[in-house]
């Protein structure tokens, strides 16, 4: 009897099958693997295409409304040539850490295209993102007086989003960022405290960042993340 494993083929990965092959060799940015690894001097190596970039860029750009506004969060790969390329392709960055947004700010990206999410924010972090001029995405009503009293120190108005955690959640996201008790995001009936905390603290707000979470199918990935301005 054949066995049924036998029979079952490995689906090509999309990644990989994007690679031209030459002469038994991948190419990477038309160069083949193993002279680039020569080139690059030691193995291993992280090694990406920058055409490859664009046209994945460019294809999703094809699926999304012009008024959509398609920004990079720089965690999913902060290496700086990355970015770098990236800058020109994307309408924005969302950074989360400090090497983050120096990263964001070597580029040609305009700082006020830049976000600051995360509840992990150091006291140093605030500060480069004020002095900086990118959008702070709030987490809590503490961060919002840390916010206040570093602005006051370096004379720098701050721009400020409230990340709001929503009430309900998607049944189908693979990761869930909403609904319930969450570190990220203020809940959602505690915005109108959180919008009194800034007007006590003589401080604007850009509009609201609302993460529902990731849904995942097959190789694909969503990010449910729209920002709401007002």
């Amino acid at each position: 009897m054949r066995s049924r494993m036998s029979t079952i083929r490995n689906p090509t990965h999309p990644t990989i099958a994007a690679f031209a092959v030459k002469d038994g060799a991948m190419l990477i940015g038309d160069i083949p693997i193993r002279r680039l690894a020569v080139r690059v001097g030691t193995t291993q190596f992280f090694a990406y295409d920058r055409r490859l970039i664009s046209d994945r860029i460019a294809e999703l750009r094809e699926y999304l409304p012009e008024s959509v506004h398609l920004s990079y969060a720089i965690k999913a790969n902060p290496m700086a040539a990355v970015v770098q390329h990236i800058a020109a392709l994307v309408d924005g960055f969302d950074v989360a850490s400090g090497q983050e947004l120096r990263t964001a700010l070597d580029t040609s990206m305009s700082a006020r295209n830049v976000s600051f999410a995360g509840p992990g924010k150091s006291t140093s972090d605030v500060r480069q993102a004020i002095a900086a001029g990118i959008q702070i995405n709030a987490e809590s009503v503490n961060e919002l007086t840390r916010i206040a009293e570093e602005a006051k120190s370096i004379g720098v108005a701050p721009r400020i989003a409230l990340r709001v955690n929503p009430a309900f959640e998607l049944k189908a996201s693979g990761m869930k960022m909403g609904g319930g008790a969450k570190p990220f995001g203020i809940d959602e009936e505690a915005i109108p405290d959180a919008l009194n905390q800034l007007r006590h603290l003589n401080l604007s707000c850009t509009g609201f960042q609302i993460f529902w979470g990731l849904i995942y199918e097959s190789h694909r990935i969503w990010l449910t993340r729209p920002l709401l301005s007002v």
